[in-house]
């Protein structure tokens, strides 16, 4: 009789699952309406341990309750954040993150260097070109070096044209030329070209391409490509991202993206809003062949963060005051 138990889920009731054993001829396996990456199953034997304990008939109905054990899929390996605060290590392991950024070529100083691997360092505009050695040496640690921050909007202190861009991008090939250092491109927000008033929008990326080709006759060098982007439609995102995709493969770019920095409305949004949000766009950057990486926006983020008095706090994974984990950053921790 051992080899011939069905174990059906028919439903759930209060941390243990309602099931039906059917006693048919038939091998053992267990079915569950969870999903398979966050239920583990009951085992064979236990089921054979329930009929035999409970002298169960040869043919019959029964409803006996066994427990069940849920548990988060493993953490994405693309999984990152921006860190606004200190010490990041400590958000790392509360995120269950895979790495971190900071806008800058240095990593949190409060962390040892056991953590510098987890680092990706950044030349966010042109006034950190001189750090560049220091940030090539930082880079070593994780084998990335990223680009320039928003250089396609004018009010932005990293704003560039695309001539400058070139410039400075050769530059930074140099620099990492002979070392194990790959190179994540400059990263446009995704406002469209003409957009509030910004003459390149999301296409300055390829105008620097073509800037780079004019002055050295060739293409730079990119070994990631890089976006910024805040919605609250993952169809939105999916349309932005596919897009460029399609622009970046007609170049020749067949590399991954990098999302380095995506949120939802964080002035004015609501933490159920972005919530939602973030569950809808997080497992499909997880599914994604082609992208690479991702960074939400942002962890230990205080009020009035920019010139303008926007509060960006909803959008915060850790609260910059306690250190503890948001209910948004509990939700980034299942991913």
């Amino acid at each position: 009789m051992k080899k011939h138990v069905r174990l059906l889920a028919a439903g759930c009731l209060a941390g243990g699952m309602l099931l039906t054993l059917l006693i048919l001829s038939a091998p053992v396996q267990a079915k569950s309406s969870f999903p398979s990456d966050r239920l583990e199953a009951v085992s064979p034997s236990i089921i054979v341990s329930a009929v035999n304990e409970l002298q169960l008939t040869a043919r019959g109905v029964y409803s006996v309750f066994l427990p069940i054990i849920f548990g988060p899929p493993a953490p994405s390996t693309k999984k990152g954040f921006m860190e606004f605060g200190s010490p990041a290590c400590n958000d790392l392991t509360a995120l269950r993150a895979a790495w971190y950024q900071n806008a800058s070529p240095f990593p949190d100083p409060a962390c040892g260097s056991e953590y510098h691997q987890y680092f990706v360092p950044r030349i966010y505009n042109k006034e950190m070109m001189i750090y560049l050695s220091q940030a090539v040496t930082n880079a070593q640690a994780s084998g990335w070096l990223i680009g320039f921050g928003e250089p396609n909007l004018t009010e932005q202190n990293s704003y560039l044209t695309p001539t400058e861009g070139a410039q400075l991008w050769k530059q930074i090939e140099d620099a990492v030329a002979g070392t194990n250092v790959k190179l994540v491109s400059p990263a446009p927000n995704q406002w469209n070209p003409g957009q509030y008033g910004q003459q390149y929008g999301h296409q300055w990326t390829w105008y620097m391409v073509d800037e780079f080709q004019r002055l050295y006759g060739r293409k730079p060098r990119f070994d990631a490509l890089g976006w910024h982007y805040y919605a609250t439609s993952l169809a939105d995102l999916q349309a932005f991202l596919t897009a460029r995709r399609s622009e970046a493969l007609a170049r020749g770019y067949d590399v991954p993206f990098w999302l380095l920095e995506y949120g939802g409305s964080c002035v004015g949004g609501s933490v159920p809003q972005l919530q939602t949000f973030m569950a809808q766009a997080t497992p499909w950057l997880n599914e994604t062949p082609w992208i690479g990486r991702y960074t939400w926006f942002a962890a230990r983020i205080m009020p009035s963060s920019d010139t303008a008095g926007h509060d960006y706090t909803p959008c915060s994974l850790i609260d910059y005051q306690t250190g503890n984990i948001t209910a948004l950053g509990q939700t980034y921790w299942w991913y």
